[in-house]
C-alpha cells in the first residue's frame, strides 16, 4: 500500500563527482571506487589524498579522478572567489537519542516533531498501564519521546499529509491481545494526526464509524501464493469517498503480482499519476479510471516488496519546465535468502514524448535502501542489505556506507560514496532530512518479535543523525530574516530576505529549495519531493540580501500540505521554515 497526495485527496495506492569514469581502476582502500574529486590521487600505499606527497612518485592516476594524478584546487567563480570545501567529505554518523518503539514508519508532523509507528510488539516503551506501546512522538529538540495510544495495529501501514497539516495514516494488520500488548485490527482503519508542540495532540480514530475505515484490507500483504483472498487488494481507493464507493481495480498491480507491494506514486504536471511495481510502471488518469500509457519495464530484475528498491522523485527545476524524473535503484535478483542484491539503477524522464531507461551502476548493490533527497537536491541512499529479500530473518550482509547520487553530473560520475555507519539497518528501517540539513536515522528489526538475544540483528532502537559534508564547511549558514507566510497560495509572490554572514571570501550562489519528506516505511517515501523555486534578487545591504520568491504554480507540481522552504549559499542550506502550501 502506498499514499499519495493529489490535489487535497489521499490515494491509497556545486557538482562533486564520484569517479572520473564508470570503468576507472579502483584505489586499494577506497571501497573499489577510483578517487574522488577532493582527495584526486590514489597513493603509492593505495590511499586517497591531496597532499604533495599523495600525488607524486608512486601514484596511480588510472585509479586517481579524472585519471591524472593532480592536487585538488577549490573553483573559482568569476569574481575569482573560490568555492567553500568541506571539512568532512564524506559527512559524519552520530548516536543522539532511542526510539523506545521500533521505527517501522516516521513522519515529520511538525518542524521539532517526528511521529513514529510500530507494529504492536513487547517494545521497551511503556504506557501507563504498563503494558507496551508501538507509536510515540519523538522530540527532534530533546531527543527524547512521548508514549502514545493507538486503538488499531498501525504495523506496515501507509500514510500522507491532508492540505491543511494533519496526517492521515491508514491500513495495518491483525488484532494482537497478550498480556504485553493489546490492540484491535488496522487493516481497513483511518487514523488522524493533528499536528501540535505542546503535548496535547492524540491519535484521532474512530474504527466503529464506517467512514473511518477504507473500503478493502490494506496491509503490505504478499498477494501470491498462500495468502488470504480478503488481504488481496490490486484497487486503489480515495479519502474522503462518497457513500457506497468501492475500490477501483487496477489491471497493472494483477501483471506486476507478486512484486507488486507497496507501489511507487508520483503526481504529474498534467494531473495524471505515475505508478511503479515490480519492474512495471504506466501513467494513469484516476479521474478517468484509464492507462494514459505503459512504459517500458526497467531493465535488471524486479526492484519492489519484497525484492524491495530505493525509488525517488529528483528534485524540479523551473528551469528544466518541471522534468519529472524518476529514480529506482537495487532490489534483489530472486525470491530467495541466498538471492544477490541488484546493483543497477534506472532513470526515466517522464516529460519525453518517449521515455525510456538510462541505467547506471551504483558502487555496490543494495536493497532495501532508503533515498532521501538532501537538502542541496542530491539523493542519499542509506541502509539496507547485500543478500536476500524484505521479511523476518530474510537479509543479511547489511549495507553500513551510504552513498549519494548527483542527479546533475554527467553518467558514469554521479555516485559517491560517504562515511559508514557502525550499526546495522536493514528491514524495517526509516530515514529522513530534518529541517536542519542533517539526515534522522532509525529503526531497523529483521525478527518478528522484539529480540535482543540469540538472533543475528537484535531489533534496534538507537537514533542516528547524520551530518552532510555541506554543514561541515567554514561558510557560515545562511539565514532566512524575514518572516515566511505561514500559508501560501499556488503562484504567489513573497518576499524573503537572507543573510549569507560572510561575503567576503566566497562570492555569493543563492538557491531557494521548497520540498516535501512524507510519509516513510518499508523502503518507500510516500509523496518525498522537493523542487527549486524562481528567486529574483530585488535589493542587497551587506550581507542582507532580499527577493522576491514564487511558490510552486500548481498543485499538481507540488501538492497541497505541510513544506518546508531552505535556502542555500554555495551548497550551504539555511534551517528550513515550515509553511502550509494550499
Amino acid at each position: 500500500m502506498v499514499f499519495i497526495r493529489k490535489l487535497g485527496f489521499a490515494l491509497a495506492a556545486t557538482i562533486i563527482a564520484a569517479s572520473w569514469s564508470a570503468d576507472a581502476a579502483a584505489c586499494k582502500y577506497n571501497n573499489g571506487l577510483a578517487c574522488p574529486q577532493e582527495t584526486p590521487c590514489c597513493s603509492l600505499h593505495g590511499h586517497c589524498g591531496n597532499s604533495p606527497l599523495a600525488c607524486s612518485t608512486g601514484c596511480d592516476a588510472s585509479a586517481s579522478f579524472n585519471g591524472v594524478c593532480e592536487r585538488y584546487t577549490p573553483a573559482t567563480l568569476a569574481g575569482g572567489k573560490p568555492k567553500p570545501v568541506p571539512s568532512l567529505p564524506k559527512g559524519s554518523f552520530k548516536v543522539v537519542g532511542d526510539t523506545g518503539v521500533a521505527a517501522q514508519h516516521i513522519a515529520l508532523v511538525s518542524p521539532t516533531k517526528m511521529l513514529i509507528l510500530d507494529k504492536a510488539e513487547n517494545n521497551p516503551a511503556k504506557l501507563p498501564d504498563g503494558t507496551a506501546a508501538y507509536n510515540v512522538e519523538y522530540d527532534l529538540t530533546t531527543n527524547t519521546f512521548r508514549v502514545l495510544e493507538v486503538q488499531t495495529n498501525t504495523f506496515c501501514s501507509g500514510g500522507g499529509f491532508l492540505p491543511n497539516g494533519t496526517l492521515i495514516s491508514g491500513g495495518g494488520a491483525e488484532s494482537r491481545l497478550t498480556h504485553n500488548f493489546r490492540t484491535g485490527t488496522g487493516f481497513q482503519s483511518l487514523r488522524m494526526w493533528e499536528p501540535c508542540e505542546d503535548a496535547s495532540c492524540h491519535w484521532i480514530e474512530n474504527p466503529q464509524d464506517p467512514m473511518w475505515q477504507m473500503t478493502g484490507n490494506r496491509w503490505k500483504q504478499r498477494v501470491a501464493g498462500n495468502q488470504p483472498r480478503s488481504h488481496q487488494q490490486p484497487t486503489f481507493e480515495l479519502y474522503p469517498k462518497p457513500e457506497g464507493y468501492q475500490p477501483v481495480p487496477l489491471q497493472f498491480m494483477i501483471d506486476a503480482m507478486p512484486y507488486n507491494l507497496y507501489p511507487n506514486v508520483y503526481s504529474l504536471p498534467d494531473g495524471n499519476i505515475y505508478i511503479f511495481a515490480n519492474q512495471k510502471s504506466m501513467i494513469y488518469n484516476v479521474q478517468r479510471q484509464e492507462v494514459i500509457k505503459n512504459l517500458p519495464d526497467i531493465p535488471g530484475g524486479a526492484r519492489s516488496y519484497p525484492l524491495t528498491g530505493s525509488h525517488v522523485l529528483l528534485p524540479l527545476d523551473p528551469a528544466k519546465n518541471y522534468a519529472h524524473e524518476v529514480l529506482v535503484c537495487g532490489g534483489s535478483e530472486a525470491w530467495s535468502t541466498r538471492a544477490k542484491a541488484i546493483q543497477s539503477c534506472g532513470r526515466i524522464n517522464l516529460n519525453d514524448a518517449d521515455p525510456q531507461w538510462e541505467m547506471d551502476q551504483m558502487p555496490t548493490p543494495r536493497l532495501m535502501s532508503d533515498a532521501v533527497i538532501l537538502a542541496d537536491g542530491k539523493v542519499m541512499l542509506l541502509n539496507g542489505a547485500q543478500v536476500g529479500y524484505a521479511g523476518f530473518l530474510r537479509a543479511s550482509n547489511p549495507i553500513y556506507t551510504p552513498v549519494v547520487y548527483d542527479p546533475n553530473a554527467p553518467l558514469g560520475q554521479r555516485w559517491t560514496e560517504w562515511v559508514p555507519s557502525n550499526i546495522a539497518r536493514m528491514y524495517h528501517s526509516v530515514a529522513m532530512l530534518l529541517p536542519d540539513g542533517t539526515v534522522f536515522v532509525a529503526g531497523s528489526n529483521q525478527n518478528s518479535e522484539v529480540r535482543f538475544e540469540n538472533v543475528p540483528f537484535p531489533t534496534e532502537y538507537r537514533v542516528e543523525s547524520f551530518t552532510p559534508p555541506y554543514l561541515t564547511t567554514d561558510l557560515p549558514r545562511p539565514e532566512i530574516v524575514s518572516q515566511i507566510p505561514a500559508q501560501l497560495q499556488y503562484d504567489q509572490q513573497f518576499e524573503v530576505t537572507i543573510d549569507i554572514k560572510d561575503g567576503e571570501r566566497y562570492e555569493p550562489e543563492i538557491t531557494f529549495m521548497f520540498g516535501h519528506r512524507g510519509f516513510v516505511t518499508h523502503s518507500t517515501h510516500m509523496s518525498q519531493r522537493m523542487t527549486k523555486l524562481v528567486a529574483n534578487k530585488v535589493s542587497e545591504e551587506g550581507t542582507k540580501i532580499t527577493y522576491n520568491v514564487f511558490s510552486p504554480p500548481t498543485a499538481n507540481l507540488m501538492p497541497p500540505g505541510p513544506h518546508y522552504i531552505h535556502v542555500l549559499n554555495n551548497g550551504v542550506p539555511s534551517h528550513a521554515e515550515h509553511l502550509i502550501l494550499n
